[in-house]
């Protein structure tokens, strides 16, 4: 067995303190770093004249030969063919389907186009400042998030660089959406012993099932734990 030098002994044992009391944040995506801008897709959905003439726009850019009801229908199907509580579906695989044939970057375009037609994001009030004061006192900053591939994009280009690659966890690559465990205990064994803290504006799916696995929790909301996102601030 290797002995460490009393110096190296003191460095390590500071460090796995330090480890153990800076917790590492994880964000949800929608609805507490971004905002859509015609609220979010559930209520876009019930304006179904709306989302079928933005839908008919993409479908004539790719020759989709489909309409936004068997857009929707197909989406049903694949989260009915997942055996598991609380199924996401890729959206990419969706169009894959509508554009028979296509290719999985023409899918991707095509899932792309009509997300940013049919939902367009801007960040929520705070947002990016908080994200760069966190990333500057040196917290590492994570995603948990029922997300899809363009999630990534939609970060990129709307706020600052500060999230760890390794810390994502995104429904559509786990195949099972929150409010599932399955992304906290991922996230939860990536950084032990390092506390956890979620932050999110769903109570169903940020807040319960994060506090049921010891992650400290905040709820982003006008009557829960912080009211603005710069308030994240004083409480790590």
């Amino acid at each position: 067995m290797v002995k460490l030098s009393p110096t190296l002994a003191l460095r390590a044992t500071v460090f796995i303190q330090i480890m153990k009391i800076t917790p590492v944040i994880f964000w949800d995506v929608y609805g507490t770093l971004l905002a859509a801008q015609r609220g979010d897709l559930e209520s876009l959905l019930r304006r179904h004249a709306e989302l079928t003439e933005i839908f008919a726009v993409t479908a004539r850019q790719f020759a989709a030969p489909a309409t936004l009801d068997r857009f929707l229908a197909i989406i049903a199907a694949q989260r009915d063919r997942r055996a598991v509580a609380h199924p996401e579906i890729r959206i990419e695989e969706v169009w894959q389907e509508l554009l028979a044939g296509a290719t999985l970057d023409d899918a991707c375009a095509a899932a792309w186009d009509f997300e940013r037609r049919a939902n367009p994001k801007q960040p929520m009030p705070e947002a990016a400042a908080t994200l760069a004061e966190l990333h500057r006192r040196g917290h590492r900053q994570g995603i948990i998030s029922n997300a899809q591939f363009y999630t990534r994009r939609e970060l990129a280009e709307l706020l600052p660089a500060v999230f760890d690659p390794e810390l994502i966890f995104l429904s559509c690559d786990l195949g099972v959406a929150k409010p599932a465990p399955t992304a906290f205990q991922l996230a939860r064994a990536k950084v032990h012993p390092a506390p956890c803290l979620m932050i999110g504006d769903s109570l169903a799916n940020d807040i319960v099932p994060s506090r049921q696995l010891g992650f400290t929790a905040l709820h982003y909301a006008p009557t829960g734990d912080i009211q603005r996102l710069s308030q994240v601030l004083e409480r790590v």
